[in-house]
Protein backbone atom coordinates (compact mmCIF):
# COMPACT_ATOMS: atom_id res chain seq x y z
CA UNK A 1 0.00 0.00 0.00
CA UNK A 2 3.22 2.44 0.61
CA UNK A 3 3.90 2.28 -2.80
CA UNK A 4 0.63 2.88 -4.02
CA UNK A 5 0.26 6.11 -1.56
CA UNK A 6 4.20 6.91 -2.99
CA UNK A 7 2.18 6.95 -6.56
CA UNK A 8 -0.82 8.63 -6.05
CA UNK A 9 0.92 11.86 -4.07
CA UNK A 10 4.13 12.16 -7.17
CA UNK A 11 3.39 15.86 -8.32
CA UNK A 12 4.77 16.94 -12.17
CA UNK A 13 8.41 16.87 -12.66
CA UNK A 14 8.60 13.40 -11.49
CA UNK A 15 11.37 12.22 -14.01
CA UNK A 16 13.76 15.42 -13.14
CA UNK A 17 17.25 16.19 -14.15
CA UNK A 18 16.85 14.07 -17.78
CA UNK A 19 19.83 14.13 -20.33
CA UNK A 20 19.29 17.33 -22.44
CA UNK A 21 18.93 15.08 -25.02
CA UNK A 22 15.31 13.39 -23.89
CA UNK A 23 13.60 16.93 -24.84
CA UNK A 24 12.60 16.29 -28.70
CA UNK A 25 13.00 19.92 -29.37
CA UNK A 26 16.64 19.56 -28.13
CA UNK A 27 17.93 15.98 -29.79
CA UNK A 28 16.36 17.72 -33.13
CA UNK A 29 18.55 20.70 -33.35
CA UNK A 30 21.64 18.91 -31.61
CA UNK A 31 21.08 15.04 -33.06
CA UNK A 32 18.84 14.91 -36.21
CA UNK A 33 20.17 18.13 -37.76
CA UNK A 34 24.39 17.32 -37.75
CA UNK A 35 23.20 13.62 -38.70
CA UNK A 36 21.57 14.80 -41.55
CA UNK A 37 24.04 17.43 -42.29
CA UNK A 38 26.37 14.46 -42.21
CA UNK A 39 25.11 12.32 -44.42
CA UNK A 40 23.95 15.09 -46.95
CA UNK A 41 27.90 16.46 -47.32
CA UNK A 42 29.43 12.69 -47.17
CA UNK A 43 31.36 11.07 -50.44
CA UNK A 44 28.57 9.31 -52.49
CA UNK A 45 30.88 7.06 -53.53
CA UNK A 46 31.51 5.06 -50.05
CA UNK A 47 27.43 3.72 -50.70
CA UNK A 48 28.05 0.08 -50.86
CA UNK A 49 24.86 0.05 -53.63
CA UNK A 50 24.72 0.30 -57.27
CA UNK A 51 21.83 2.55 -57.11
CA UNK A 52 21.45 5.49 -59.17
CA UNK A 53 22.41 8.85 -57.59
CA UNK A 54 19.18 10.70 -56.88
CA UNK A 55 19.83 13.09 -53.73
CA UNK A 56 21.00 16.29 -54.14
CA UNK A 57 21.09 19.51 -52.06
CA UNK A 58 17.24 20.52 -52.94
CA UNK A 59 16.90 17.48 -50.66
CA UNK A 60 18.80 18.71 -47.95
CA UNK A 61 17.17 22.19 -47.50
CA UNK A 62 14.08 20.17 -47.34
CA UNK A 63 15.12 18.24 -44.69
CA UNK A 64 16.64 21.12 -42.40
CA UNK A 65 13.41 22.55 -43.14
CA UNK A 66 11.68 19.85 -41.79
CA UNK A 67 13.82 19.19 -38.77
CA UNK A 68 13.30 22.81 -37.69
CA UNK A 69 9.08 22.74 -38.07
CA UNK A 70 9.39 19.58 -36.01
CA UNK A 71 11.56 21.15 -33.40
CA UNK A 72 8.97 24.60 -33.32
CA UNK A 73 5.96 22.13 -32.71
CA UNK A 74 8.13 20.08 -30.21
CA UNK A 75 9.27 23.14 -28.46
CA UNK A 76 5.38 24.09 -28.10
CA UNK A 77 4.15 21.13 -26.98
CA UNK A 78 7.20 21.21 -24.45
CA UNK A 79 5.63 24.23 -22.73
CA UNK A 80 3.00 23.02 -21.63
CA UNK A 81 0.89 25.26 -23.38
CA UNK A 82 -1.42 21.97 -24.53
CA UNK A 83 -2.03 20.56 -21.20
CA UNK A 84 -4.61 23.32 -20.51
CA UNK A 85 -6.99 21.95 -22.76
CA UNK A 86 -7.02 19.32 -21.06
CA UNK A 87 -9.88 18.10 -18.65
CA UNK A 88 -9.96 17.98 -15.09
CA UNK A 89 -10.39 15.09 -13.20
CA UNK A 90 -13.94 14.56 -11.59
CA UNK A 91 -13.84 12.04 -8.92
CA UNK A 92 -16.26 10.55 -6.51
CA UNK A 93 -17.24 12.33 -3.31
CA UNK A 94 -20.18 10.77 -1.45
CA UNK A 95 -22.49 10.66 -3.94
CA UNK A 96 -21.31 12.94 -6.20
CA UNK A 97 -18.69 13.95 -8.67
CA UNK A 98 -16.76 16.54 -7.69
CA UNK A 99 -13.90 18.43 -9.83
CA UNK A 100 -10.77 18.51 -8.67
CA UNK A 101 -8.97 21.57 -8.66
CA UNK A 102 -5.99 20.47 -10.68
CA UNK A 103 -5.67 17.12 -8.47
CA UNK A 104 -1.92 15.91 -9.34
CA UNK A 105 -2.44 12.57 -7.93
CA UNK A 106 -1.31 10.34 -10.73
CA UNK A 107 -4.36 8.09 -9.71
CA UNK A 108 -4.35 5.69 -12.52
CA UNK A 109 -0.44 5.08 -12.35
CA UNK A 110 -1.19 3.81 -9.27
CA UNK A 111 -3.12 1.49 -9.99
CA UNK A 112 -1.59 0.08 -12.82
CA UNK A 113 -0.05 -3.41 -11.63
CA UNK A 114 2.47 -5.69 -12.36
CA UNK A 115 -0.28 -7.95 -13.07
CA UNK A 116 -0.79 -5.98 -16.44
CA UNK A 117 2.68 -6.66 -17.63
CA UNK A 118 2.36 -10.47 -16.69
CA UNK A 119 -0.89 -9.99 -19.25
CA UNK A 120 1.72 -8.72 -21.88
CA UNK A 121 4.18 -10.57 -21.51
CA UNK A 122 1.93 -13.79 -22.32
CA UNK A 123 0.48 -12.29 -25.39
CA UNK A 124 4.00 -11.58 -26.40
CA UNK A 125 5.52 -15.42 -25.25
CA UNK A 126 2.61 -16.64 -27.70
CA UNK A 127 2.53 -14.79 -30.57
CA UNK A 128 6.52 -15.08 -31.04
CA UNK A 129 5.65 -18.95 -30.35
CA UNK A 130 3.79 -18.68 -33.50
CA UNK A 131 6.18 -16.29 -35.03
CA UNK A 132 8.74 -18.98 -35.01
CA UNK A 133 6.85 -21.68 -35.56
CA UNK A 134 8.66 -22.64 -39.09
CA UNK A 135 11.98 -23.07 -37.02
CA UNK A 136 10.22 -25.89 -34.49
CA UNK A 137 9.35 -27.49 -37.54
CA UNK A 138 12.53 -27.49 -39.25
CA UNK A 139 14.84 -27.28 -36.43
CA UNK A 140 17.60 -27.98 -38.71
CA UNK A 141 16.78 -24.31 -40.04
CA UNK A 142 17.63 -22.35 -37.18
CA UNK A 143 21.50 -23.76 -37.52
CA UNK A 144 21.56 -22.77 -41.61
CA UNK A 145 20.23 -19.17 -40.76
CA UNK A 146 22.70 -18.92 -38.32
CA UNK A 147 25.58 -19.79 -40.74
CA UNK A 148 24.58 -17.27 -43.11
CA UNK A 149 21.25 -18.15 -45.05
CA UNK A 150 19.16 -15.47 -44.10
CA UNK A 151 16.77 -15.82 -47.06
CA UNK A 152 15.37 -18.70 -45.36
CA UNK A 153 13.30 -17.10 -42.94
CA UNK A 154 10.98 -15.70 -46.14
CA UNK A 155 9.82 -19.68 -46.31
CA UNK A 156 7.86 -18.78 -42.79
CA UNK A 157 5.20 -16.84 -43.48
CA UNK A 158 3.17 -14.11 -40.61
CA UNK A 159 -0.22 -14.31 -40.11
CA UNK A 160 -1.37 -10.44 -39.84
CA UNK A 161 -3.10 -9.54 -37.00
CA UNK A 162 -1.85 -12.58 -34.38
CA UNK A 163 2.68 -12.53 -35.11
CA UNK A 164 2.22 -8.71 -35.19
CA UNK A 165 1.69 -8.63 -31.42
CA UNK A 166 5.25 -9.43 -31.28
CA UNK A 167 5.36 -6.03 -31.02
CA UNK A 168 3.82 -5.54 -27.80
CA UNK A 169 7.10 -5.45 -26.92
CA UNK A 170 7.53 -1.66 -27.10
CA UNK A 171 5.46 -0.70 -24.08
CA UNK A 172 6.48 -3.86 -22.35
CA UNK A 173 10.17 -2.62 -22.08
CA UNK A 174 8.55 0.54 -21.01
CA UNK A 175 6.73 -0.41 -18.28
CA UNK A 176 9.55 -2.50 -16.86
CA UNK A 177 11.79 0.37 -16.88
CA UNK A 178 9.40 2.47 -15.31
CA UNK A 179 8.79 -0.11 -12.26
CA UNK A 180 12.43 -0.70 -11.86
CA UNK A 181 13.10 3.01 -11.96
CA UNK A 182 10.36 3.35 -9.14
CA UNK A 183 7.93 5.60 -11.19
CA UNK A 184 4.98 3.30 -11.73
CA UNK A 185 4.43 0.72 -8.73
CA UNK A 186 6.07 -2.77 -8.41
CA UNK A 187 8.91 -4.52 -6.89
CA UNK A 188 10.83 -5.31 -9.96
CA UNK A 189 15.06 -6.45 -9.97
CA UNK A 190 16.65 -5.35 -12.93
CA UNK A 191 18.02 -9.18 -13.33
CA UNK A 192 14.82 -11.18 -12.92
CA UNK A 193 13.62 -14.52 -14.63
CA UNK A 194 10.50 -12.21 -16.33
CA UNK A 195 13.69 -9.71 -18.18
CA UNK A 196 15.39 -12.89 -19.30
CA UNK A 197 12.71 -14.08 -20.80
CA UNK A 198 11.40 -10.99 -22.26
CA UNK A 199 15.24 -10.10 -23.99
CA UNK A 200 16.24 -13.52 -24.74
CA UNK A 201 13.14 -14.01 -26.87
CA UNK A 202 14.30 -10.70 -28.41
CA UNK A 203 17.66 -12.09 -29.50
CA UNK A 204 16.72 -15.16 -30.40
CA UNK A 205 14.56 -13.48 -32.47
CA UNK A 206 17.21 -10.56 -33.89
CA UNK A 207 19.72 -13.42 -35.09
CA UNK A 208 17.06 -15.98 -36.25
CA UNK A 209 15.41 -13.73 -38.52
CA UNK A 210 18.05 -11.02 -38.99
CA UNK A 211 15.96 -8.22 -37.22
CA UNK A 212 18.34 -6.32 -35.54
CA UNK A 213 15.67 -3.42 -34.89
CA UNK A 214 13.46 -6.08 -32.82
CA UNK A 215 16.06 -6.18 -29.84
CA UNK A 216 16.85 -2.27 -30.23
CA UNK A 217 13.13 -2.11 -29.93
CA UNK A 218 12.92 -3.82 -26.35
CA UNK A 219 16.90 -2.59 -25.26
CA UNK A 220 15.95 1.32 -25.94
CA UNK A 221 12.31 1.33 -24.26
CA UNK A 222 14.02 -0.01 -21.41
CA UNK A 223 17.34 2.12 -21.31
CA UNK A 224 15.04 5.34 -21.40
CA UNK A 225 12.60 4.85 -18.73
CA UNK A 226 15.64 2.99 -16.38
CA UNK A 227 18.47 6.23 -16.60
CA UNK A 228 17.34 8.22 -14.40
CA UNK A 229 17.14 5.76 -11.52
CA UNK A 230 20.85 4.57 -13.11
CA UNK A 231 21.94 8.30 -13.09
CA UNK A 232 20.43 8.79 -9.26
CA UNK A 233 21.93 5.52 -8.28
CA UNK A 234 25.52 6.63 -9.64
CA UNK A 235 25.59 10.51 -9.05
CA UNK A 236 27.69 13.31 -10.95
CA UNK A 237 29.62 11.48 -13.28
CA UNK A 238 27.04 9.52 -14.77
CA UNK A 239 25.33 12.63 -15.43
CA UNK A 240 27.97 14.21 -16.94
CA UNK A 241 28.97 11.02 -18.97
CA UNK A 242 24.75 11.35 -20.51
CA UNK A 243 25.74 14.43 -21.84
CA UNK A 244 27.64 13.22 -24.17
CA UNK A 245 25.79 10.04 -24.91
CA UNK A 246 24.71 10.79 -28.61
CA UNK A 247 28.76 10.34 -29.34
CA UNK A 248 28.81 7.21 -27.72
CA UNK A 249 25.36 5.99 -29.42
CA UNK A 250 27.15 5.77 -33.16
CA UNK A 251 29.99 3.44 -31.68
CA UNK A 252 27.46 1.60 -29.90
CA UNK A 253 25.53 1.32 -32.81
CA UNK A 254 28.74 0.27 -35.39
CA UNK A 255 29.35 -2.28 -32.91
CA UNK A 256 26.17 -4.37 -32.67
CA UNK A 257 25.12 -3.67 -36.85
CA UNK A 258 28.63 -5.13 -37.43
CA UNK A 259 28.17 -8.47 -34.97
CA UNK A 260 25.17 -8.91 -37.03
CA UNK A 261 25.80 -8.50 -39.92
CA UNK A 262 28.56 -10.83 -39.47
CA UNK A 263 26.12 -13.53 -39.12
CA UNK A 264 24.01 -12.00 -41.92
CA UNK A 265 26.65 -11.39 -44.97
CA UNK A 266 30.34 -11.24 -43.95
CA UNK A 267 30.77 -14.93 -45.88
CA UNK A 268 29.59 -13.35 -49.26
CA UNK A 269 31.06 -9.91 -48.82
CA UNK A 270 33.87 -10.62 -46.79
CA UNK A 271 36.54 -10.85 -49.84
CA UNK A 272 35.57 -7.82 -51.15
CA UNK A 273 36.96 -5.47 -47.82
CA UNK A 274 39.91 -5.54 -46.04
CA UNK A 275 38.61 -5.92 -42.86
CA UNK A 276 35.12 -6.52 -40.84
CA UNK A 277 35.40 -3.20 -39.20
CA UNK A 278 35.60 -1.46 -42.45
CA UNK A 279 32.76 -3.31 -43.79
CA UNK A 280 30.47 -3.14 -40.79
CA UNK A 281 30.70 1.15 -41.09
CA UNK A 282 30.46 0.89 -45.12
CA UNK A 283 27.55 -1.05 -44.99
CA UNK A 284 25.64 0.93 -42.15
CA UNK A 285 26.73 4.09 -43.77
CA UNK A 286 24.93 2.38 -47.12
CA UNK A 287 22.02 1.75 -45.30
CA UNK A 288 21.05 5.71 -44.09
CA UNK A 289 22.68 7.50 -47.18
CA UNK A 290 20.23 5.38 -49.35
CA UNK A 291 17.47 5.55 -47.47
CA UNK A 292 17.81 9.50 -48.27
CA UNK A 293 18.69 8.43 -52.06
CA UNK A 294 15.57 6.23 -51.97
CA UNK A 295 13.36 9.30 -50.22
CA UNK A 296 14.67 11.64 -53.02
CA UNK A 297 14.12 9.88 -56.06
CA UNK A 298 10.42 9.08 -54.93
CA UNK A 299 10.23 12.69 -53.65
CA UNK A 300 11.39 13.99 -57.12
CA UNK A 301 8.38 11.41 -58.99
CA UNK A 302 5.86 12.47 -56.86
CA UNK A 303 5.82 16.02 -58.06
CA UNK A 304 7.24 17.56 -55.16
CA UNK A 305 9.37 20.45 -56.28
CA UNK A 306 7.43 20.92 -59.72
CA UNK A 307 3.88 22.51 -57.93
CA UNK A 308 1.26 21.78 -55.50
CA UNK A 309 1.14 18.50 -54.79
CA UNK A 310 -1.49 17.06 -52.21
CA UNK A 311 -1.26 13.53 -49.84
CA UNK A 312 -1.49 10.37 -52.36
CA UNK A 313 -2.15 6.75 -51.52
CA UNK A 314 -1.03 3.70 -50.77
CA UNK A 315 -1.08 2.06 -54.20
CA UNK A 316 0.32 5.37 -55.39
CA UNK A 317 3.26 5.32 -53.88
CA UNK A 318 4.19 1.74 -54.17
CA UNK A 319 3.83 2.32 -57.73
CA UNK A 320 6.51 4.87 -57.49
CA UNK A 321 8.76 2.88 -55.21
CA UNK A 322 8.45 -0.22 -56.80
CA UNK A 323 8.84 1.19 -59.74
CA UNK A 324 11.84 2.84 -58.85
CA UNK A 325 13.74 -0.53 -57.70
CA UNK A 326 13.24 -2.54 -60.89
CA UNK A 327 14.88 0.24 -62.85
CA UNK A 328 17.23 2.56 -61.04
CA UNK A 329 17.44 1.69 -56.88
CA UNK A 330 19.41 -1.33 -55.07
CA UNK A 331 16.44 -3.56 -53.67
CA UNK A 332 18.81 -4.70 -50.96
CA UNK A 333 18.90 -1.32 -49.19
CA UNK A 334 15.29 -0.80 -49.95
CA UNK A 335 14.65 1.51 -47.04
CA UNK A 336 11.98 4.22 -47.45
CA UNK A 337 13.49 7.20 -45.29
CA UNK A 338 12.07 9.31 -43.10
CA UNK A 339 11.66 12.88 -43.61
CA UNK A 340 11.10 12.50 -47.81
CA UNK A 341 9.14 9.75 -47.18
CA UNK A 342 6.47 11.76 -45.56
CA UNK A 343 6.55 14.42 -47.91
CA UNK A 344 5.74 12.23 -50.91
CA UNK A 345 2.55 10.83 -48.72
CA UNK A 346 1.59 13.70 -48.04
CA UNK A 347 2.51 16.14 -50.54
CA UNK A 348 4.12 20.00 -50.29
CA UNK A 349 0.61 21.22 -49.29
CA UNK A 350 -0.28 19.27 -45.86
CA UNK A 351 3.93 18.42 -45.25
CA UNK A 352 4.86 21.31 -43.05
CA UNK A 353 1.60 21.84 -41.15
CA UNK A 354 1.50 17.92 -40.52
CA UNK A 355 5.39 18.02 -39.28
CA UNK A 356 4.15 21.26 -37.34
CA UNK A 357 1.94 18.90 -35.36
CA UNK A 358 4.16 15.81 -35.16
CA UNK A 359 6.47 17.81 -33.10
CA UNK A 360 3.79 19.36 -30.93
CA UNK A 361 2.67 15.62 -30.02
CA UNK A 362 6.28 15.06 -29.80
CA UNK A 363 6.68 17.61 -27.00
CA UNK A 364 3.40 16.92 -25.13
CA UNK A 365 4.62 13.07 -24.67
CA UNK A 366 7.88 13.95 -23.56
CA UNK A 367 5.88 16.24 -20.87
CA UNK A 368 3.91 13.10 -19.77
CA UNK A 369 6.45 10.86 -19.91
CA UNK A 370 8.57 13.80 -17.31
CA UNK A 371 5.30 13.69 -15.04
CA UNK A 372 5.06 9.64 -15.25
CA UNK A 373 1.64 9.76 -17.19
CA UNK A 374 0.89 6.59 -18.92
CA UNK A 375 0.19 8.75 -21.97
CA UNK A 376 3.85 9.31 -21.56
CA UNK A 377 4.12 5.51 -23.00
CA UNK A 378 4.54 7.34 -25.88
CA UNK A 379 7.87 8.71 -25.60
CA UNK A 380 9.94 5.49 -26.38
CA UNK A 381 8.52 5.22 -29.73
CA UNK A 382 9.15 9.17 -30.21
CA UNK A 383 12.35 8.10 -29.29
CA UNK A 384 13.03 5.57 -32.00
CA UNK A 385 11.04 7.77 -34.83
CA UNK A 386 14.01 10.41 -33.92
CA UNK A 387 16.59 8.16 -34.06
CA UNK A 388 15.47 7.05 -37.48
CA UNK A 389 14.53 10.01 -38.74
CA UNK A 390 16.90 9.61 -41.79
CA UNK A 391 16.12 5.70 -42.67
CA UNK A 392 12.56 5.97 -41.69
CA UNK A 393 9.37 7.39 -40.49
CA UNK A 394 8.69 4.88 -37.22
CA UNK A 395 4.91 6.29 -37.30
CA UNK A 396 3.53 6.18 -40.57
CA UNK A 397 6.21 4.28 -42.44
CA UNK A 398 6.08 1.29 -40.88
CA UNK A 399 3.20 -1.19 -39.05
CA UNK A 400 5.29 -1.96 -36.15
CA UNK A 401 4.02 0.30 -33.35
CA UNK A 402 0.33 -0.52 -33.98
CA UNK A 403 -0.23 -3.11 -31.82
CA UNK A 404 1.65 -0.91 -29.08
CA UNK A 405 -0.34 1.95 -30.03
CA UNK A 406 -3.40 0.24 -29.22
CA UNK A 407 -2.28 -0.67 -25.53
CA UNK A 408 -1.09 2.36 -24.79
CA UNK A 409 -4.51 3.93 -26.02
CA UNK A 410 -6.52 1.12 -24.27
CA UNK A 411 -4.39 2.27 -20.89
CA UNK A 412 -5.19 6.34 -21.68
CA UNK A 413 -8.87 5.46 -21.98
CA UNK A 414 -8.95 3.15 -18.66
CA UNK A 415 -6.54 5.94 -17.12
CA UNK A 416 -9.64 8.92 -17.95
CA UNK A 417 -12.39 6.61 -16.79
CA UNK A 418 -10.92 5.02 -13.32
CA UNK A 419 -11.04 8.72 -11.38
CA UNK A 420 -14.88 8.28 -11.80
CA UNK A 421 -14.77 4.51 -9.60
CA UNK A 422 -13.30 6.50 -7.36
CA UNK A 423 -14.58 8.24 -3.84
CA UNK A 424 -13.22 10.74 -1.83
CA UNK A 425 -13.98 10.54 2.05
CA UNK A 426 -14.24 14.61 1.35
CA UNK A 427 -13.10 17.01 -1.01
CA UNK A 428 -10.20 15.85 -2.95
CA UNK A 429 -6.83 16.67 -1.47
CA UNK A 430 -2.95 15.76 -2.16
CA UNK A 431 -3.23 12.95 0.77
CA UNK A 432 -3.70 9.48 -0.92
CA UNK A 433 -5.25 8.17 2.18
CA UNK A 434 -8.67 9.90 1.38
CA UNK A 435 -8.62 7.44 -1.80
CA UNK A 436 -10.48 4.36 -1.88
CA UNK A 437 -12.06 2.41 -4.78
CA UNK A 438 -15.86 2.67 -5.50
CA UNK A 439 -17.93 -0.50 -4.54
Amino acid sequence: MSSRRHQLSGGPGLLLNLPWWYRPSRFLLGVSLPALLLFANADSTLSLSSAQLFYGSRDTVLGILAILVLAAGALLGETGVFSRLVPRHWVKSGNQLVEGTRFHGRISEAFLTEKFDKILLVVFLVSHLIFFRGFFLNPGMAMSVLGGDVELKHTFKTIPGVTTWTQVSLVLAALRGLRWGGVLPGNVKLISAFHLVFFGTLFIRAMLWSERLALIEGVVPFFLCALPKVIRLTGPWMRTLMKFFPLIVPVLLLVVFTVFEYFRSWQYYGAQHGSLFQFGWLRLFTYYFEAMNTGSATLGISGFYDGLTFPISEDEYEYIYKGLYLASLDVEFNNPSGIWYLATYTGNVLFFPLLAALGAFYGVVWKAFREGRIFGLFFPINFLGLMEIIRIHYWFGTNRVVPTTLVICLLVVWAVFLPRRLRFRSRPSLDPSSVRPAP
